[in-house]
């Protein structure tokens, strides 16, 4: 049974590609199981156990806000039309998306252990982006396809009341994460030779 985990993760891990959310059938997958892979996901390296991801399941409306919103971050002051265009996809694209999973790292900078270990606040960030790798790779074992985009839609003056960010002033976002069903097979991906980024010393 070990044996049979470990090549069931290995299979998952190289399986797991990108998929854009217009690839996505329009039933969402269940919000109850999404909480449940968060809640599972949580479970991942955190120094100083400072607990920082913070997650907004966001509704249809709000999806399509957050797509509205992201057109206007793209189209900017309107002036070129190819950004105009560009930013109407965005827009449809996104808002379109049948589930999206806003993850925030919450590091609040005023906190004794913050002003003796500046560093902590990297070291939040790295938490929230293994819990992110956690989700993708949970979410492709339940056949469910997604997305992490980065996205700049918090530029946006109305994204934080938009998803309802709870500590703005605290919370820099980690990841866009879309999801949904897909038929859509991608190919593998490609990587370079790990000789080329691997330094060995035994």
């Amino acid at each position: 049974m070990e044996d049979d985990g470990r090549n069931f993760l290995k299979k998952l891990i190289r399986k797991r590609r990108t998929h854009k959310p217009s690839l996505f059938k329009a039933t969402p997958p269940d919000s109850s199981l999404i909480t449940d892979l968060i809640d599972i996901a949580r479970h991942a390296p955190n120094h100083h156990r400072t607990q920082p991801a913070r997650f907004y399941l966001l509704d249809k409306e709000r999806i399509t806000k957050v797509g509205k919103l992201f057109g206007e971050v793209v189209a900017g002051d309107g002036s070129n039309s190819i950004l105009q265009d560009k930013g109407k996809r965005k827009a449809k694209e996104w808002g379109n998306a049948p589930g999206l999973l806003v993850i925030s790292c919450f590091t609040d900078l005023s906190t004794e252990l913050l002003q003796k270990k500046p560093e902590v606040k990297d070291e939040d960030y790295a938490t929230c982006a293994c819990i992110c790798q956690n989700l993708l790779l949970l979410m492709e074992a339940e056949g469910i396809s997604s997305k992490w985009s980065t996205g700049p839609v918090w530029e946006h003056p109305q994204f934080a009341s938009t998803v309802g960010l709870q500590d703005p002033d605290n919370e820099r976002i980690v990841a866009l994460l879309f999801y949904g069903f897909s038929d859509m097979i991608l190919p593998d991906r490609e990587l370079a030779s790990l000789s080329e980024q691997l330094t060995t010393y035994v």
